[in-house]
């Protein structure tokens, strides 16, 4: 809510008032004596939940009684927000485009409990695709009011369906590919997640294989890891990872277009491999796959090896590669379980000997095939 009154006519102690009253959980008030008009008070009341006006107006002795012997509750003086709280508070120093003929009060002007300067600068965040991406503004929405939830999330999904669409309609973008190549567990997951940091990107991992897009939320980048060629059809992939036009991915309840700037494949089968064995794939098609890569990497357990000129026509990394230590591998900790589960199993059942246990042997083994001995 918003109360204007004039300086002269309030009664009470604003201070008093929000400090008696825990339900007002956040506040802030200036002092329009600069205007042309009578100096009055602009008062923001948050209570993150809907509150009855005439309470408010009892709280802060808004009632008066005209000359005439008519009472009146004060509630005239109160306005319930009805449109972004962002511009309520914009318009404590007339801070919205459309007040800037006004006098242009200071931010020092304000008194509040909350930080309203970060709050406008969150609420602007709103549709800002060019700086933010969708999952971004989504964590913005996430630290509004309850109250205020519903609606910028909605007002978000329209504006990010409507640019998404947009998206589609561009010829020009650009986007790194890199493809990070190495056996489990060597770290490419690692390095990749790293790498994107290092370039100050949000990202997504992707959750399978089946749905290489499914959590995918307008990031910066994704990581399709561990991906298999079967994922997507060549042709698809090709139009996923096209620098001339934006194109959606399928995924399970709705295509994605992805607006970001860099993808990122992870597979423990070079891209060399991918493919070949498919009669319908056109040698042509495979080396328009190749030279969307800008960057090869391959990661052992003891190196990274990155080649930064692509691949040639038979998918092989080109150049000489820029050599780096892989330390993950190095210094990893040693894992060991948090629990000793052989204890807990001993407690909940009697022990027990194996059907070879000829009083020496003590414990079964796996055979080489990985199947237990009995």
């Amino acid at each position: 809510m918003e109360i204007v009154q004039d300086v002269d006519k309030l009664k009470v102690d604003l201070q008093k008032v929000f400090m008696t009253y825990r339900t007002i959980k956040k506040w802030a008030y200036i002092n329009h004596d600069k205007d042309d008009t009578r100096p009055h008070y602009h008062i923001y009341l948050n209570f993150g939940t809907s509150v009855d006006s005439l309470r408010v107006a009892k709280w802060f002795e808004l009632d008066y009684t005209t000359p005439d012997g008519k009472y009146h509750t004060g509630e005239q003086f109160i306005n319930k927000v009805q449109g972004r709280t962002v511009d309520m508070l914009k318009y404590l120093i007339h801070g919205n485009e459309s007040q800037r003929d006004k006098y242009q009060y200071s931010p020092s002007d304000v008194v509040a409990n909350f930080d309203w300067q970060k709050e406008i600068a969150l609420g602007d965040i709103i549709g800002d695709f060019e700086h933010y991406s969708y999952a971004q503004q989504l964590a913005v929405i996430e630290q509004m009011p309850l109250s205020e939830k519903p609606s910028n999330y909605r007002k978000l999904k329209n504006l990010w369906e409507i640019h998404c669409q947009a998206e589609t309609l561009k010829t020009d973008r650009h986007i790194d590919v890199v493809f990070v190549d190495g056996e489990a567990g060597a770290g490419k997951t690692y390095y990749s997640k790293k790498l994107l940091e290092k370039m100050g990107l949000d990202y997504c991992v992707s959750s399978s294989s089946n749905d290489p897009f499914q959590d995918y939320l307008g990031q910066r980048a994704i990581i399709l890891d561990d991906l298999r060629d079967n994922a997507f059809d060549l042709v698809d992939l090709l139009k996923i990872l096209d620098n001339n036009t934006s194109s959606s991915a399928k995924s399970r309840f709705n295509n994605k277009v992805f607006n970001g700037d860099v993808i990122v494949i992870t597979s423990s089968v070079p891209i060399s491999k991918w493919y070949v064995y498919k009669e319908d794939c056109l040698k042509e098609d495979l080396q328009q796959l190749y030279r969307r890569i800008s960057c090869y990497v391959k990661v052992t357990k003891e190196s990274v090896f990155v080649y930064e000129q692509g691949l040639n026509k038979l998918g092989m990394p080109n150049g000489v590669a820029l050599c780096y230590e892989n330390t993950l591998i190095q210094n990893q900790p040693k894992k060991e379980n948090k629990f000793s589960f052989g204890n807990y199993f001993g407690e909940i059942c009697p022990s027990s000997k194996t059907p070879f246990d000829n009083g020496i042997k003590k414990q079964a083994t796996l055979f080489d095939d990985g199947e237990l001995p009995y």
